[in-house]
This record gives structure tokens, sequence and C-alpha cells, in this order.
């Protein structure tokens, strides 16, 4: 079987979903882990920072680190194939139709977020109602990196389907190129 090469710019796709989706994974595990980062008293208050609302900024920047890095995957030659110590279909090739399938999921469900986010970021802002700061601009940024991740997502999912198109089958036809054994044939 030959190996999967993705092409460079899925990539550099996956790395860039991967860099889009670190400034948020950082602004909240930050907070998490007790930063202020310029956000209100009251804001922190009503999100619960420091208490319950910790182990969730925390545990939502690990779930959106771990996804991001998921990406690299599509574009590793045995990205699709489940480790060797999972108990279900360890070791072997998951079926590209699948992994089509979750990935463009998870853009969809991630260009929802990025919209949504936007459309209602007078929710999603810590700095909502207070004067414009270096840090609410900062707290901007970090999300607005974040829309940078759906469309990178889809360029490792396209690249992936590249990679892994199912190879052609030429009619072997007398006194040309397609006598020759599969081995000497060239890849397409």
């Amino acid at each position: 079987m030959p190996p999967f090469d993705a092409p460079k710019w899925a990539t550099v796709g996956a790395w860039a979903a991967v860099v889009a989706a670190l400034p948020t994974v950082l602004w909240r595990a930050l907070l998490g882990l007790g930063l202020h980062l310029g956000t209100p008293d009251s804001w922190r208050a009503a999100e619960k920072i420091p208490g319950s609302g910790t182990a969730y900024v925390l545990m939502l920047s690990t779930l959106e680190l771990f996804a991001a890095l998921l990406t690299l995957r599509l574009v590793q030659p045995d990205g699709d194939v489940v480790p060797r110590w999972s108990p279900i279909r360890g070791g072997r090739r998951l079926p590209r139709e699948l992994v089509c399938l979750i990935a463009l999921t998870g853009a969809v469900v991630l260009m929802a977020l990025c919209a949504l986010s936007v459309v209602h970021w007078h929710a999603v802002d810590p700095f909502a109602g207070e004067a414009g700061s270096w840090w609410s601009r900062l707290c901007a940024a970090c999300y607005l990196a974040a829309l940078a991740w759906p469309p990178a997502l889809v360029a490792s999912v396209t690249g992936y389907l590249i990679s892994r198109r199912r190879p052609t089958i030429d009619p072997v036809v007398p006194g040309t190129d397609s006598e020759l054994d599969t081995d000497e044939r060239p890849v397409h």
C-alpha cells in the first residue's frame, strides 16, 4: 500500500488550526489557573472563578486543545489508524468516509460556535459594559483567532481526502505504459 502523503497546504492548514485554537485555550487556562487577566471581579464571581467555574474553563481548554491537535492526525500517513492499545479496532485503519464525517461535523459545529460567539459577543465577553482596555482588546483578539480554525480544518480534511483517494484502475493496452507491472507503474 502506498504511503499517504497529504499535500503541503493541508499540513499548513492543520498547523493553522492548532495555532488558531491556542489563544483561546491559553486565555481560558490562565483564567482557570487564577490569573485575573484584567477581568472584572463581578464577572469572575458570576462565572464562579475561583470555584466550580475553574474546573469548567480548564476542562474546556483541555478539550479544545485535544480537538485542535486531532487535526494534525488528518495529515499524518497513519493518522486514521486507531492506536493498537484501543480495544475497539486497535491497529486498524478507520474508513475514510467516517473520518471525513467526524472532521466535517466538527468543522460545522466550530462554525456555528464561532458565529454564535460573534453574534452574542456581549454575553461571551467578560469585559461587556466596561470601558475598552488593553485586556479587553487582548481577549477579543484571542477569540477572533479562533475564527480561522474551521476553514483550516476544512482544508485539512480536503488534503486528507486527496491523500486517501482511491486509485483508478487503468485498462491494460498492449504496447503502452499500462503493460508495466503495478510496481513499475508511476503513481498519479
